[in-house]
């Protein structure tokens, strides 16, 4: 029986007592929200930050909050087990990878046709959360949800439109958003990938902010340039999402060779570490790439780099561009998520229109001309930011899925009055 069954019971059998009435009415206004993470390739990443801070943010508000997460071989998650010691009901799930003939099979016999049921018997949320760290993600649980009659939202966090959603697969996903009551996503171009790619419209969506892991009074000193000018490309090693490839490729070239430039690599591998690697060493780039992996220091790096560059193919709202331009570096990146909305192409940073090695070259070359006025750029990038993005986007997010919850909840009583 949950608290709020007890509660209930309570204030029927002493209607009569204001103070009993006082805390029934103050407990219903109590929501539990379900967070249900598709997160499958790495133990976290930045897609988990919005939801998880949005989490903890209703914790200390005194709601509840549930999560399903894929559990991990032998690896503890320091997120998730900060939640548990929140509050946070943390159940972690098992996922079999079967071949097509037992698939088939477990269809025939209707097994594992309703994922995640018992954890939502067991866990009874007013509101359902999925958070969608790549739109080709499967939603697998939103059927349950829908014959439980458990309202949900969808959050994406990134849609590339080189990655398709193809087949049988379109029908059932395009089920999913049309029947979440919110969707939410971190761009507007990321919303008209998973529509065109989904052919639906989504009027119920949102826009939304994502966290950062600097403070806002963030503003590291200038570090000094007399022997180099220092590029950081803060991401995780992956070429087919953040194009480290074509940054290794454009800088091979004689004229970036010969300049005080260096390109210092922060991120963790995400599976092109290795390549990274062998490509600096196999073309002689040691003076100008530096691989350094995964730091929680993100303030250290900006006081030691002059401007960021993130030459990805496909982003949502990149955190290491958000941070970059509070921290007062420019971004050198590319148009792609919330690029466009954010950074002034020329005044407070520089903007490739894509990902091909000619646009990023030509968006370097524009930087590095006017390199002597990189501090005042990202002066601009600071406050740009600070007018164009939340400064408290958890929180922001947070009240966004106690509006949806309790619009719910309104509906339910209506529906029961009438």
């Amino acid at each position: 029986m949950r608290a709020d069954d007890n509660v209930c019971e309570l204030a029927s059998n002493h209607s009569g007592d204001p103070f009993v009435v006082l805390a029934f009415r103050l407990r219903k206004a109590t929501m539990r929200i379900g967070f249900y993470s598709t997160m499958s390739g790495m133990p976290w990443g930045g897609s988990e930050e919005l939801w998880s801070r949005a989490a903890h943010h209703l914790l200390r508000q005194g709601h509840d909050a549930c999560v399903n997460y894929k559990r991990r071989r032998k690896q503890v998650v320091k997120q998730l087990t900060a939640l548990e010691e929140a509050g946070a009901a943390v159940h972690l799930r098992s996922s079999v990878r079967v071949g097509r003939a037992v698939r088939k099979v477990m269809k025939a016999l209707h097994l594992g046709q309703s994922p995640g049921k018992d954890w939502l018997k067991q866990s009874r949320p007013d509101f359902v959360l999925i958070s969608v760290g790549f739109h080709t993600d499967e939603t697998a649980i939103t059927p349950t949800l829908r014959e439980l009659g458990i309202p949900y939202g969808i959050l994406v966090q990134s849609a590339s439109p080189y990655h398709w959603i193809e087949g049988q697969r379109v029908a059932v996903e395009r089920e999913a958003y049309a029947g979440a009551d919110h969707c939410y996503f971190v761009s507007q171009q990321n919303q008209a990938i998973v529509e065109t790619n989904l052919a639906v419209d989504l009027p119920e969506s949102e826009i939304v902010d994502n966290p950062f892991q600097v403070s806002l009074d963030a503003a590291p000193a200038w570090p000094s340039c007399d022997k180099s000018w220092k590029l950081a490309c803060v991401a995780r090693v992956h070429f087919q999402s953040k194009a480290q490839d074509l940054l290794l490729r454009v800088m091979r070239q004689p004229k970036w060779r010969s300049r005080p430039v260096e390109v210092h690599l922060w991120g963790s591998d995400g599976g092109s570490a290795q390549q990274a690697k062998e490509l600096i060493s196999l073309h002689g780039q040691q003076k100008q790439f530096f691989v350094h992996g995964f730091t929680e220091g993100i303030e250290k790096i900006w006081r030691d780099h002059h401007a960021l560059v993130l030459p990805s193919r496909f982003e949502g709202n990149a955190l290491a561009m958000i941070e970059a331009m509070l921290c007062g570096r420019m971004p050198i990146v590319t148009d792609v998520g919330r690029v466009s909305q954010l950074v002034d192409d020329g005044e407070c940073g520089f903007v490739a229109p894509a990902a091909t090695f000619e646009l990023i070259d030509d968006a370097l070359e524009r930087a590095w001309q006017r390199r002597h006025e990189w501090q005042a750029l990202g002066a601009r990038a600071a406050t740009a930011i600070r007018q164009r993005h939340s400064l408290q986007p958890s929180e922001d997010f947070a009240e966004l899925l106690l509006s949806a919850c309790s619009g719910q909840r309104n509906a339910k009583r209506r529906a029961v009055a009438a």
